[in-house]
């Protein structure tokens, strides 16, 4: 189920809102589940509960908390409708596995605004990137500790090399980590997949000299647009760190130029 469409995918239980899922262990870092992959499932299973009906089927922002994390394998997803409006539709859903709730996610989901990338787009300009294909793709095994990521396997992510000194040991003390991330399979990244995009790169601490391992215990990622075809440029900060607790902010950008999304976390520090 390399296919992020696939990954993703939910379906219905004959029981109204509730979907059944299977998480696909290619999407792991380390032993956990990654935190975008789980936010993706619920946005689209978000988006196949009420699409049809109001023809919203576009995340604009989701919110999740992580209550603990699952296992590759069988999920449940609760979809509960809170409002339904003319313009958005806003909803709860939560992925359970045995019967403990692991995930839970509001979700804003409106149509496609179909917007011009010049029509009033009002954002900051993309960062400057080494070429996507003069940076090193991230490898499967790591020697850090965290154990293999295979996420990477199915999501090419390369750091720019500027961003790479925490790998030697000589972080920038920035806290601040920059590269390109485009799917394996090369298919567009859909605004859905965007949940993943935005939380692929390396915790930023890393380049502050911080290298224990970062469990996100909330993701919010805003959606501004279904990305052209190609590889994203994001990078990712540290807004504010201190004790055990870490904030950082996400920003990506398509081939065109254009920022598509953005996203804020907040993490635990292991150090």
């Amino acid at each position: 189920m390399g296919e992020l469409a696939k990954a993703t995918s939910t379906e219905p239980t004959g029981e109204p809102g509730r979907r059944a899922a299977l998480l696909d262990e290619q999407w792991r870092i380390g032993p956990k589940m990654h935190g975008g992959y789980l936010l993706a499932v619920l946005a689209q299973a978000a988006a196949d509960e009420v699409s049809a009906a109001a023809g919203h089927d576009v995340p604009e922002a989701v919110t999740g908390t992580f209550l603990r994390a699952p296992d590759p394998g069988p999920a449940v997803v609760t979809v509960d409708v809170l409002r339904r409006g003319r313009g958005a539709t806003q909803v709860r859903a939560r992925l359970d596995q045995d019967d403990r709730p692991c995930v839970e996610a509001a979700v804003v989901l409106a149509a496609d605004p179909r917007v011009d990338a010049r029509d009033g787009d009002v954002s900051p300009d993309p960062v400057t990137l080494t070429p996507f294909e003069q940076c090193a793709r991230r490898p499967v095994e790591t020697d850090d500790g965290r154990g293999p990521l295979p996420l990477m396997d199915v999501v090419d992510t390369r750091i720019d090399p500027a961003s790479l000194g925490f790998l030697s040991g000589r972080p920038t003390g920035e806290g601040r980590i920059a590269g390109w991330t485009e799917l394996d399979t090369r298919e567009t990244w859909s605004p859905i997949g965007l949940m993943v995009a935005l939380d692929v790169l390396p915790p930023a601490s890393f380049d502050l000299g911080l290298y224990g391992w970062s469990p996100t215990m909330s993701l919010s990622a805003h959606v501004h647009a279904a990305p052209a075809p190609g590889p994203l440029r994001v990078v990712q900060w540290v807004d504010h760190l201190t004790g055990e607790r870490m904030h950082e902010t996400c920003r990506a950008w398509d081939t065109s130029g254009r920022m598509v999304g953005q996203a804020t976390q907040l993490a635990a520090v292991r150090r």
